[in-house]
């Protein structure tokens, strides 16, 4: 028997979780791509289509919620109310494939949550109105593989609600580390460019790339500004006072790239490229 269970939105400290359905049919589909993850040390790179992001000994991790630390027991739940529909945080499915068992989570929002009048495609078709329907994906937003306690997810975006605190692993640079990094003495600031100026983006970038350079020698950091003027002639490098000149988002995006090294020159043509996302590979002693 696979079972769908739902949070909702709390108020006060009543139950929150409750069970929505039981059924022998399949709610979601196994995917066949879980066997090739990757671990989720940087927070962009971009997956392929058949992969997807891992975090293994889960349950040790303070993401964790209570839901997987338990055995499931779908007596525990109490059969959610029409009322309590509106109210969906995420779903839950758990099932079982050949003795093994998972539990499926999608977040709900407000686009799956439809309000609309509509009819079935059937022989005897009716017109529905007062019953708003829930759209479950076709691709859960995470798997949680009980047995190997590892957790797959695509996006952490769609997951974050679902795992308090689990945002930390794609955090930003505080205003503080934001403001430190552009102090740094191989950086000059132009057109009123300033740390309040900084998005999103470049922020989850600093946040990655102050650890990257700090773990540079000297004769490292010499070597990296090296790689970034000869890959970005389009930032200013004074070269008396070693210093790049940073007057906007774009120019602060190509420093960082290059402080992560993501340019690169292909051995057949010789074209200069930037690596979108990077995934190290290991040292293989028996190559």
């Amino acid at each position: 028997m696979n079972y769908l269970i739902a949070e909702i939105k709390k108020r006060g400290k009543r139950d929150k979780v409750f069970k929505v359905l039981s059924t022998t049919e399949e709610i979601y589909t196994l995917p066949t791509d879980l066997d090739n993850p990757q671990m989720y040390d940087k927070s962009d790179y971009k997956l392929e289509d058949d992969e997807w992001f891992h975090i293994p000994n889960f349950k040790e991790t303070d993401y964790c919620i209570d839901l997987l630390k338990d055995d499931f027991i779908s007596t525990d739940f109490n059969q959610i109310s029409r009322t309590n529909l509106d109210k969906l945080k995420f779903l839950v499915a758990y099932q079982t494939y050949n003795d093994r068992s998972y539990f499926f989570f999608q977040k709900v929002n407000s686009s799956q949550l439809v309000k609309k009048s509509w009819f079935k495609l059937s022989n005897t078709p009716s017109l529905e109105k007062d019953a708003p329907i829930v759209i479950i994906n076709n691709v859960p937003d995470a798997i949680y593989s009980v047995e190997d306690d590892i957790l797959y997810f695509k996006r952490l975006s769609a997951i974050t609600t679902i795992f308090k605190g689990i945002s930390e692993l794609y955090r930003e640079a505080t205003q503080e580390e934001t403001e430190n990094f552009l102090n740094e003495d191989f950086i000059e600031l132009q057109d009123d460019y300033d740390a309040s100026k900084v998005k999103t983006a470049n922020r989850k970038r600093i946040a990655m790339a102050v650890e990257t350079f700090n773990s540079f020698t000297p004769e490292q950091k010499t070597q990296i500004f090296d790689y970034i003027k000869d890959y970005c002639p389009d930032i200013p490098f004074d070269k008396q006072n070693r210093k790049f000149a940073i007057k906007d988002e774009e120019g602060l995006k190509h420093l960082l790239w290059g402080i992560e090294q993501r340019y690169y020159t292909t051995r057949v043509g010789g074209e200069k490229r930037v690596a979108n996302s990077v995934s190290k590979i290991e040292n293989n002693a028996n190559a």
